[in-house]
């Protein structure tokens, strides 16, 4: 498998190489991991049977990676791959986003037919109105890289509907499969809640990066303030770059007394925080399928969020939570809005977020792992056939 990035360093997509490879090993797969090296992680080791090799980069950040650190990654993961190859010999190659890990898949199938399969996450698609606004000239550079990476997979895999859309835009003579991101039920239990507390606690969990669109929250405050029947506060859980701007902006604004930044919490730790929620609020303007939503349904929580990909597979508007769209400041505060001064709402909508994925079983990561494992055999019984 190739990640840029995988726990502790990154977010979501170094999550599911976990999962996933997870229950790769534990049913006999032998299973390595080629991700980044930071700081003082260690260059081999095993983390619950996957195998994890990590390679030179000048990634300064856990949470961000700017572009010349991922072509640092696409470099040596390549390098790295190729000569592991000789002695590992693998079967089949798992790659998590095209940009930048796809280099290293792309040389194995090249140089040794090893088939790869690629994992669409989020910002490795191409899409109209990027964040950073910079990106738009970066997909334009990379695209034929891309389209290359793409059309040389044994398979595409997206994390949603709406994610595969928009990679069609790209290319659309590409098959792309769909299978989800998932959650970890044993962790994320539903609890009962309280629909009259005396403070009502929101919760918004992120990379403080710009595309997470915490600023749009915070500049929601003000009228949000202005039309509540009740006290609230909101804590925002993660770091990075954007921190410093956001502390600014709630200060400049005068809403800073309803904020907590509560910095970066380990993953062992986010169970206890969604339990001490009343409302889980996303105002992302992009993404693939994000774990932080399917972890908030899974406690029962309502989601507030906005109508981007993957996110809109999830929440249905009045019945689990409440959508807006990306960007509107306006709609993201009548939603909180009508959330805060509505106790019984809260509790109907975490019900029917605990209830839809009941209900649906392809976001139990089991059974996603058991998809993948199907493809992969798909691929190789082909490729025999072939032969």
């Amino acid at each position: 498998m190739f990640n840029h990035e995988f726990p502790p360093i990154g977010g979501g997509g170094g999550w599911v190489s976990y999962y996933l490879g997870k229950h790769f090993a534990d049913i006999g797969h032998d299973v390595h991991l080629i991700t980044s090296q930071f700081r003082d992680c260690a260059k081999r080791e095993q983390v619950d049977g996957i195998n994890i090799h990590r390679v030179p980069t000048l990634r300064k950040n856990p949470n961000v990676c700017a572009v010349h650190e991922m072509l640092t990654y696409t470099i040596s993961s390549s390098i790295y791959g190729l000569k592991f190859a000789k002695q590992f010999k693998p079967d089949i190659v798992q790659v998590f986003f095209g940009i930048p890990a796809g280099g290293g898949a792309f040389l194995l199938k090249k140089f040794r037919d090893v088939p790869y399969v690629v994992f669409l996450g989020g910002r490795d698609v191409p899409r109209p109105d990027p964040d950073p606004p910079y990106y738009r000239w970066l997909y334009m550079l990379l695209n034929p890289i891309i389209r290359a990476i793409w059309d040389n997979a044994a398979a595409v895999v997206s994390c949603s509907d709406g994610l595969r859309d928009l990679a069609r835009a790209t290319d659309a003579d590409v098959k792309i499969d769909i299978i989800p991101d998932g959650f970890d039920s044993d962790s994320f239990e539903p609890i009962q809640r309280d629909p009259n507390p005396d403070v009502i606690r929101c919760l918004a969990i992120g990379r403080l990066i710009p595309r997470k669109g915490f600023q749009l929250l915070i500049r929601a405050l003000p009228q949000i303030i202005d039309k509540v029947n009740n006290q609230f506060e909101i804590e925002i859980v993660g770091d990075g770059p954007y921190e410093e701007t956001l502390v600014e902006l709630a200060e400049e604004l005068g809403v800073n007394t309803h904020i907590n930044f509560a910095g970066s919490v380990k993953y062992p730790d986010l169970p206890q925080k969604y339990r001490g929620a009343d409302i889980f609020i996303l105002p992302s303007l992009a993404e693939g399928m994000p774990l932080v939503v399917l972890e908030a349904m899974g406690t029962g929580l309502p989601i507030i969020a906005s109508r981007v990909e993957g996110i809109d597979e999830l929440v249905e508007d009045d019945l689990n939570g409440a959508l807006f769209d990306p960007g509107d400041v306006d709609g993201l505060a009548d939603c909180i809005i009508k959330l805060i001064n509505n106790g019984k709402a809260r509790i109907d909508m975490g019900n029917a977020s605990v209830e839809k994925l009941k209900r649906n079983e392809r976001y139990n990561w089991k059974n996603i792992a058991d998809a993948y494992l199907s493809l992969y055999e798909d691929i190789l019984t082909r490729d025999k056939q072939e032969v």
